[in-house]
């Protein structure tokens, strides 16, 4: 039995992924074997018993993505539907309106409602506003995202949620990716104002430069079953797949971020005097 467990345990966080690189790349015989999610931390963590606090990061990160992001965007979307409907635009309702709409209604009423320009980027994302809406408003309950679905969503209109529909994961990430660009200063080399997405998000459609020794980046490789992986600096961090391989590859970014950056993200400090996530791991 003691053997049996050895054998379960030592495959239990194994990975069915192709490597990244091509087979010239330095990390191309540890992408290509099997990985447990220990060895890939474990290149770059100081101290192994820090994996013990694993449960908790995550608990804690679900937590600020909640706290910081999804209730605030919820309560802002709510408040600006009533402006717009007190202003004689009941038909601009966020979650029934397109996306083009809100975009041309955020420029007309700039003034008026300031922030709807910001609610617009993060649901510029999907067409089907409705869904998205309502998703953000499930995620948001219950203080820990506990309707979390990695590599799906939530009923919808009365059917099942269905692959024409976002993952959980992929709205997630591009929530958090949308909160990251409002938090890093402007920058003319992306007038879109995606400063963060910009630089540390590449997705499945694009392939990461791995001739860029400087590059420090979350990759979407593959879009359902959702996967993520980290490449940083000429290196490929690829965690098991499954519901916690998005949150522990924010985890390790922002890990990284802490322990080798010094807890600054480009000229912003992730730490209590700036975003405030770095709380997440403890001393």
């Amino acid at each position: 039995l003691v053997e049996q467990a050895q054998v379960l345990r030592k495959f239990q966080y194994q990975l069915a992924c192709r490597p990244l690189a091509p087979s010239t790349h330095k990390d191309e015989a540890h992408l290509s074997s099997p990985q447990a999610a220990e060895e890939v931390w474990a290149r770059v963590i100081v101290n192994r018993r820090q994996l013990d606090h694993m449960d908790t990061w995550t608990a804690r990160f679900r937590s600020w993505i909640n706290d910081t992001i999804l209730v605030p965007l919820v309560q802002e979307i709510e408040s600006v539907s009533t402006q717009l409907r007190r202003m004689g635009y009941p038909e601009m309702q966020i979650g029934e309106a397109s996306i083009s709409s809100l975009k041309q209604a955020a420029l007309v009423k700039a003034a008026a409602i300031p922030t709807l320009n910001t609610i617009v980027q993060y649901l510029d994302f999907t067409p089907n506003q409705e869904y998205l809406v309502e998703r953000i408003k499930e995620l948001s309950e219950g203080g820990c995202m506990s309707s979390f679905r990695w590599n799906r969503g939530g009923d919808f209109k009365g059917r099942k949620w269905d692959a024409d529909l976002p993952t959980d994961c992929a709205i997630l990430m591009h929530i958090f990716c949308t909160y990251l660009d409002s938090r890093l200063p402007p920058s003319p080399k992306y007038p879109n104002g995606k400063t963060f997405t910009s630089q540390y998000f590449i997705r499945t459609t694009d392939k990461p430069d791995m001739t860029n020794e400087n590059l420090f980046c979350i990759y979407q490789s593959n879009i359902n079953p959702p996967h993520y992986e980290l490449i940083y600096h000429g290196h490929v961090y690829n965690l098991p797949q499954g519901r916690n391989n998005m949150f522990h590859t924010l985890l390790m970014f922002l890990y990284i971020i802490k322990t080798k950056e010094s807890g600054m993200l480009g000229r912003v400090n992730l730490g209590v005097s700036g975003v405030n996530v770095l709380w997440i791991f403890g001393e």
